[in-house]
């Protein structure tokens, strides 16, 4: 909470103009995650707004891969609710046309090209070709793309 009484994330939404009523594009309430006695996620809680850029840091073992599992409905949390674009992953129509994830880094072709990979990709999910290069673009990595992928 800041001196004011308001939380910095409300704050920032009101600096935006954004109205505080939108629903979040990801949200975890209270998400636990159990394999055995082992406790892989506790309680974690956390909101994402369109445009939010966010990364998960932390040693092996907390809990980060995890949380994205969660997120996309391929780990049932023991506890708690995960969200996107205000519902389960598994409920979303066209769920890959709105979420992209590669949890491994071991998901690809080594001698692939970045581009290619992306393209790979995007065939999968029947999204055209011209969506790999307005990708590439927005993360400005167009100079990068001819690199193959075991060289990022």
């Amino acid at each position: 909470m800041q001196e004011n009484g308001t939380s910095p994330r409300r704050t920032a939404k009101a600096q935006r103009g954004s109205s505080v009523a939108e629903t979040p594009v990801v949200r975890a309430e209270s998400l636990t995650k159990r394999f055995g006695g082992v406790v892989a996620v506790d309680d974690l809680s956390f909101e994402l707004d369109q445009g939010t850029i966010t990364g998960f840091l932390g040693p092996n073992g907390a809990g980060k891969t995890t949380t994205l599992r969660m997120l996309l409905g391929l780990a049932k949390p023991t506890s708690g609710r995960a969200s996107l674009f205000g519902q389960p992953y598994a409920e979303l129509a066209e769920p890959s046309r709105r979420v992209g994830a590669v949890l491994e880094a071991t998901d690809f072709h080594p001698g692939r090209s970045g581009r290619d990979h992306l393209r790979m990709l995007a065939e999968a999910v029947d999204l055209p070709r011209s969506r790999v290069e307005l990708v590439l673009q927005l993360v400005e990595l167009q100079e990068a793309a001819h690199r193959r992928v075991k060289t990022y």
